[in-house]
């Protein structure tokens, strides 16, 4: 499971957008964990903390530093800088 998980981790990071600025918004932890044993897991992985806006509150997890594993980390660094640096292609910046 927690390889499963990993890997959701790392097509998030992957697929997702950003804003102009290159930075990624908190993500919604029962995107990557549907279950609550799967929520379990993925707290080894990764801090997940109650964050609030203005419609209510929800468990979350902030892109950079919430990290446990160091190895998952940099897979998903990898991942979101390979996107980076598609994009920048695209758009003709590099």
């Amino acid at each position: 499971m927690k390889e499963m998980l990993v890997e959701k981790l790392i097509k998030h990071y992957r697929t997702s957008g950003c804003n102009r600025y290159g930075q990624l918004n908190t993500i919604s932890a029962r995107q990557i964990a549907k279950t609550d044993e799967e929520m379990e897991v993925l707290k080894e992985i990764v801090r997940v903390t109650l964050v609030g806006y203005q419609y209510g509150t929800y468990e979350g997890i902030f892109p950079w530093g919430s990290f446990k594993d160091s190895n998952v980390e940099q897979m998903c660094k990898e991942a979101f800088a390979k996107i980076l640096t598609e994009i920048m292609v695209i758009i003709g910046k590099k």
